[in-house]
């Protein structure tokens, strides 16, 4: 599989929550848009690229990342954080030259890629869920986003860690890809851990998915299975199926750890199943918010 080389990553065994020294300098990476796939009918790919990116080295497969995303045509200027917070920093720019800003995650790294004018960079791939009705801003960019325009990456964080037992991981469209990535990692580097895998995705159509998913993974995994449900129904619908699983006997329904990411009130929603019907520890729940349904994440 490879999609993030053991080279990219500080701590392949990632057995404690990683970080990222968010004090020091190089977080702001210039980067272009090399191409534009569209991998499903509601899911679309950018490939990132810059020099800066090839001596980054990632704190995990579901590392997370700004993109600063500027106007057509202009570039994006250089931001003073000194101690700021990312969203502070772009906030204080004047209007006019102020560019977008949204968090994605990394679907694939390479992290060498030799050019034809004997240079060397490195690129990301992000993919991203696209809607029709009520895009936000960084959708309306990737739907525009052409090869050559500029952009920037704010580095951050990585949040999955490795439990030798019992892992859930809940992910409803927008948390595929690092969903994916997550698993591609652990087939490269401890794939013994597959097996001990549950997972279990939300969706409202297979558009927003990934072609494969239950194809490439429902028999390495511990068990795979994908729930549909309406626009909003997210999280009754996953925390629905997870209660099936209980009242089955299902060994997903016992976890020692959970990932869930996605939607704000679904991820809360996994949690609160987790910890309050299951009474798994608090401290071995990650819930990550990657959007918040009916606004706006900045």
């Amino acid at each position: 599989m490879t999609t993030i080389p053991s080279s990219a990553v500080a701590d392949t065994a990632l057995r404690t929550h990683p970080g990222r020294d968010l004090a020091g300098p190089g977080r702001l990476v210039p980067v272009s848009v090399t191409a534009v796939t569209q991998v499903a009918p509601s899911l679309r790919r950018v490939t990132l690229q810059g020099p800066g990116l090839a001596s980054l080295v990632l704190t995990g497969p579901d590392e997370y990342f700004g993109l600063l995303m500027p106007e057509p045509g202009a570039t994006v200027p250089p931001l003073e954080t000194g101690g700021m917070n990312i969203r502070a920093a772009v906030a204080a720019l004047p209007e006019e030259s102020r560019p977008g800003l949204r968090w994605y995650t990394v679907r694939h790294f390479r992290q060498e890629v030799h050019r034809n004018d004997g240079g060397t960079v490195g690129e990301i791939d992000l993919d991203v869920v696209m809607h029709d009705d009520h895009p936000g801003p960084g959708a309306r960019w990737i739907a525009d986003a052409t090869v050559g325009d500029s952009a920037a990456v704010w580095l951050c964080n990585a949040i999955w860690i490795r439990h030798a037992e019992r892992p859930l991981f809940v992910a409803d469209a927008s948390a595929v890809p690092a969903l994916r990535a997550i698993l591609e990692f652990t087939e490269d580097h401890h794939p013994d851990d597959l097996s001990l895998y549950h997972v279990r995705v939300v969706a409202h159509t297979p558009d927003e998915l990934e072609p494969g998913l239950a194809e490439e993974w429902g028999e390495r995994v511990g068990s795979l299975s994908i729930v549909y449900a309406s626009p909003g129904m997210e999280a009754e619908a996953v925390c629905a199926a997870l209660r099936r699983d209980r009242g089955a006997g299902h060994p997903a329904a016992s976890p020692e750890y959970v990932w869930a990411s996605g939607e704000a009130g679904m991820t809360k929603a996994v949690r609160g199943v987790a910890v309050d019907e299951w009474d798994v520890d608090r401290d071995f729940v990650d819930w990550v918010a990657y959007w918040i349904e009916g606004r706006p994440r900045p």
